[in-house]
């Protein structure tokens, strides 16, 4: 009997077992899948031609779509469109996403008919002809996480229920007519981290969103007005630009008016009383100002001019930059120095008394090819004094971490660029031999250095000036800017030749006593480092500092001029004079981030948040979301392998996976040349 009683016992747990393995796969059930082509059926307008549309994107409800058990993965028979949870996921067997973007459809959507699948996590349903409004019923798909209905033709206002959406993190429904007020139930969404409502018709305010959480956040083009969010993190006046006059807030815009306070007549009379008085007051200190103001700039003109007069006088080299365009002045001494111009037939009294020169302009020679530099400028320089560089007129090109860069034309005409490094942490010396042995190797996509100034407080150096602009201006330009959206072929052109220039200079600058890294464009080195000098690194490899030529080639701008710092964490095989080209290795990797998502760094920042969004996607299985927009627009899933191939390389150059050594400068650059050689092949066969 007892036997008997286990016999039983163990067929029921057989049975249980395998009726929890059934469950368990979750497969869609028929009320799902009848909803879902429902509502592609409306997506396209309805009636038959909707449901021929389902037919012929291969929507069927008899059709499992999703079939776990077969070890497809997250393939469906539904077709590409549909994006199945893979097989180990506990939701294994049913819809993770749908992608309808830019399927020409003209219909609207239904929200009941969508919530029906109870796993759903993304819907794309971008560039198509929608009209009708967003439903509120769509906060019932409880497990909605990334929701697109941009550049479509929806109107009405956004429903306020989406704010008890708790798992949404990214909407975006630019490019519609919606009107009416953003919902301030918007801000109680905890895990939103992309919101992009530009080029619609809003009204009203925008809610107070903490916008320190958000990597992305776009409300331009639209009616708003009033207080921007009080901390606006990293977002510029591109996310608020071309609203309705009366947008107000700080540190965008102008401070926002103190709210009316009520009152009576007499009350408001003296307080406009009071206001007139206060603001005479303030013209009249203006003006005390302002006088003061050019009585000092005469007294100062009447000292330089003698200050010029009285020989062996030392005055402190000066950038006047509270002005735009800026004029820099100064008195230098004669140099001893091999490679300087003379600059006045006087030393500095000082330094004549220790028996040291004086500091100088050093004019760098150079010959041979392999230099980016016009023959224009390296005339200029070669004829340059250093009188005449600092008194000459100077526009402040922009200031960063490390100093400020200037435009500089010269007697002659010639255009230079006048890079002054503050708070540098090598000593002249060393300064000096940095620069000239950058200087002697030569690469065409490294932009050289012309000339540097060595001063106790302060650095120059002296390049010429690229007027084509920078690919941090390319990439994220203002929205007025005219400048097309770079394509694929050109971000992976710009990717080859700086991973090539990058390469070239490593090997040349590593204080090994060889240079073995030779690329497929001419460039040369006229000594290389000799055994026991220290590695020499690019320091601050970003995209403001990759420049582009007359002929729109990328060059490097920069390089050496600032000492890096040793990076904390990083594995230098026991070389902690290798931490600098490590560092540019990961460098090298965010520049690759920012081609392929179009999306910029913070301005202080090493490009940790960016890597760290773009890992969180890859977790998500929402690869195609990391690309630009502009990139999968213009060349869709022809490129697509090869964008995350060049994205594989990013994330090894900026985190390499547990046990393995991070790669050389060396090695990147064959890697990204590896992918320019597939994809000139794919050109070549489709031609």
């Amino acid at each position: 009997m007892g036997r008997t009683l286990a016999a039983a016992a163990a067929v029921l747990v057989v049975a249980l077992l395998l009726c929890y393995s059934y469950e368990a796969r979750g497969e869609e059930t028929d009320d799902v899948k009848e909803s879902l082509v429902e509502f592609l059926a409306t997506l396209a307008g309805g009636g038959d031609a909707g449901q021929a549309t389902a037919r012929a994107l291969g929507w069927d409800e008899s059709v499992d779509p999703c079939p776990g058990a077969t070890g497809n993965g997250n393939a469906s028979k539904w077709g590409r469109q549909v994006v199945c949870f893979n097989n180990g996921d506990r939701n294994a067997g049913k819809i993770k996403a749908i992608d309808l973007q830019s399927q020409n459809l003209n219909g609207t959507i239904d929200a009941s008919l969508l919530c029906a699948a109870p796993a759903l996590r993304m819907v794309n349903l971008q560039n198509n002809s929608l009209t009708g409004g967003l439903p509120a019923g769509v906060s019932a798909c409880a497990g909605l996480t990334h929701f697109f209905v941009d550049h479509n033709r929806l109107s009405g206002s956004l429903p306020s229920s989406l704010g008890q959406s708790r798992k949404l993190a990214v909407l975006d429904v630019s490019g519609n007519s919606f009107s009416g007020e953003l919902p301030d139930s918007f801000r109680q969404i905890p895990g939103l981290v992309r919101f992009v409502a530009n080029d619609n018709n809003f009204q009203g305010t925008i809610p107070d969103f903490n916008l320190p959480n958000f990597l992305s956040f776009n409300v331009s083009s639209n009616n708003l007005t009033g207080p921007i969010p009080k901390n606006v993190g990293t977002f510029g006046l591109s996310s608020f630009a071309d609203n309705a006059a009366g947008m107000c807030g700080k540190p965008l815009f102008p401070e926002c008016p103190p709210p009316p306070t009520p009152g009576n007549d007499g009350e408001r009379k003296s307080k406009k009383t009071r206001k007139v008085f206060m603001y005479l007051g303030y013209v009249l200190l203006g003006c005390v100002i302002a006088g003061f103001v050019v009585y000092k700039l005469c007294s100062r003109k009447r000292k330089n001019k003698l200050g010029k007069k009285a020989r062996g006088r030392r005055v402190k080299d000066t950038f006047d930059s509270s002005s735009d365009p800026t004029t820099m002045t100064t008195t230098v001494s004669k140099s001893v120095s091999a490679y300087s111009l003379p600059a006045s037939s006087e030393r500095s009294p000082t330094a004549a008394a220790r028996g040291a020169p004086s500091a100088s302009l050093v004019v760098l020679r150079r010959s041979g090819t392999g230099s980016v530099t016009s023959t224009a400028a390296a005339a200029a320089a070669k004829d340059l004094r250093f009188e005449d560089l600092l008194k000459s007129p100077a526009e402040l090109l922009g200031r960063g971490r490390y100093g400020s860069s200037y435009k500089v034309v010269v007697p002659g005409g010639a255009a230079l660029a006048v890079k002054r490094v503050k708070d540098a942490t090598v000593t002249d010396d060393e300064f000096r031999r940095r620069m000239e042995r950058v200087a002697r190797a030569r690469h065409p996509a490294v932009l050289p250095p012309l000339a540097f100034y060595c001063a106790a407080q302060e650095k120059l150096v002296v390049y010429e000036y690229q007027s084509s602009g920078s690919l941090h201006r390319l990439l994220h330009g203002s929205i007025e800017s005219s400048q097309a959206p770079l394509d694929w072929p050109a971000r992976l052109h710009i990717a080859t030749k700086v991973a090539e220039g990058m390469a070239f200079m490593h090997s040349a600058m590593r204080g090994d006593g060889a240079s073995s890294y030779a690329s497929s464009t001419s460039s040369s080195v006229e000594t290389v480092a000799t055994a026991g000098e220290v590695a020499i690194a690019h320091g601050t490899l970003k995209s403001s500092n990759i420049l582009f030529t007359t002929s729109m080639e990328p060059c490097i701008s920069e390089y050496g001029v600032i000492a890096p710092p040793f990076v904390a964490g990083v594995s230098t095989g026991g070389s902690s004079r290798s931490s600098g080209l490590r560092a540019d290795v990961r460098a090298f990797g965010v520049l690759l981030l920012e081609l392929l998502t179009g999306k910029a760094t913070a301005a202080q920042g090493d490009g940790s948040e960016l890597a760290r969004w773009v890992t969180s996607v890859i977790q998500e299985e929402w690869t195609a979301e990391v690309f630009d927009r502009a990139l999968l627009s213009r060349d869709g899933a022809v490129n697509e392998q090869r964008m995350v191939r060049l994205l594989q390389v990013a994330m090894r150059c900026i985190d390499a996976a547990p046990g393995e050594a991070p790669p050389t400068m060396r090695e990147v650059a064959g890697m990204v040349n590896a992918i320019r050689d597939e994809d000139d092949r794919s050109l070549s066969a489709e031609a």
